[in-house]
């Protein structure tokens, strides 16, 4: 279990350091502080809930998951009680994994930057960044772990109609979990945050990552996911972190709106300069007369109201290709799908007063 951990998790850009019992994990927490700590709840020479209040001890700020093939309410309530963010019952899929240890690493950051506000090293504007993480996320993240141990049957049997009220609650909670990572998101990158590690990012590896995580999303089980290159596709200097959202929201979008026997489909082309990222669908299209306000916070058009989301996912999108001194344009006709066309400087966001005139009409 703990490779594959690992093995899902690295890609994601996560460093993974793992250890075989408690003892030695204690020792590694010590020596390297992590953001963010896995823990079984069956371990060699300790277990779960003693662990963390070990780690509890020397790290009060420690931010825990608990990891248990045992999974009842009673032992999330007891794993809540000594301190840990939330818990995983196995077995677990890659996006459980994925979408929890995101939820953690968040709110660890925003632990943090509500450390600096209080200590007078961050501006006060992100004050309220800190306190919706805090006050909203860790909440819905329990209660979202709750109803799921109740849907998967640990408490007992559950009837028909309680189920199918349950998982309208299990919905709802995911709806407001993403709701709140996507204003996070955009409130950070409307301050400027976000896209400060600029690197070469692999376009090969980023958009053939982004879409195996499409193809795994159940959405996508009767839809053609796939990718297509225009010759090498290259790298870009660019916040891998930000650039992987930026993919990532536009094919959660395509997988969304496309209705089964579909098809969604990257294309990687450009030249020396410059890289395009086109994300194609066969969803329904936009309504021409809600071309302009796509970008615009929380707008959702007609033919996408049917179909849950935040309405802030395009905005998100436009922030980093801006922020990457990039651009984005959008191509589409009702009934007959959409295609986001992101053009982003090679070089990174510093040449663009250079290259204005060059970039691809």
């Amino acid at each position: 279990m703990r490779d594959a951990c690992v093995q899902i998790l690295q890609p994601e850009g996560f460093e993974v350091i793992t250890a075989a019992d408690g003892q030695t994990g204690l020792e590694l927490a010590r020596l390297h502080s992590p953001d963010l700590i896995l823990a079984d709840l069956k371990m060699p020479g300790m277990d779960g809930l003693a662990y963390l209040q070990s780690v509890k001890v020397f790290d009060p700020d420690a931010v825990a998951i608990v990891i248990t093939g045992y999974a009842t309410l009673e032992v999330g309530v007891e794993a809540m009680k000594a301190g840990a963010y939330d818990f995983l019952a196995k077995p677990f899929k890659p996006a459980e994994l994925r979408a929890v240890v995101r939820r953690g690493v968040e709110h660890r950051a925003a632990a943090v930057r509500a450390s600096a506000i209080l200590r007078g090293d961050a501006p006060v504007a992100e004050l309220h960044l800190a306190m919706l993480a805090h006050r909203f996320k860790a909440p819905l993240a329990v209660l979202r772990q709750c109803v799921a141990v109740v849907l998967h049957g640990y408490v007992g049997d559950v009837s028909p109609r309680a189920r199918g009220m349950l998982e309208i609650v299990a919905q709802r909670a995911d709806q407001m979990l993403k709701f709140v990572d996507d204003w996070l998101t955009l409130s950070r990158l409307e301050q400027g945050k976000g896209m400060e590690k600029g690197k070469d990012v692999d376009l090969a590896e980023l958009v053939t990552t982004a879409v195996e995580r499409a193809k795994q999303d159940p959405r996508a089980a009767h839809l053609k996911v796939g990718a297509t290159w225009a010759g090498p596709p290259g790298s870009v200097r660019a916040d891998p972190t930000a650039l992987d959202e930026l993919l990532g929201n536009l094919l959660d979008n395509a997988v969304r709106y496309t209705p089964a026997g579909g098809s969604v489909a990257v294309e990687v082309s450009g030249g020396a300069d410059w890289a395009i990222l086109t994300v194609r669908d066969t969803g329904p299209g936009t309504d021409p007369q809600d071309l302009e306000r796509i970008f615009e916070p929380f707008f959702r058009g007609e033919a996408q109201k049917s179909i849950p989301g935040t309405g802030l996912g395009l905005p998100i999108i436009k922030r980093i290709a801006e922020g990457h001194g990039g651009r984005i344009e959008v191509e589409t006709a009702v009934g007959r799908g959409t295609a986001f066309r992101i053009t982003l400087p090679r070089r990174g966001p510093q040449r663009v007063e250079s290259a204005a005139a060059a970039q691809p009409q």
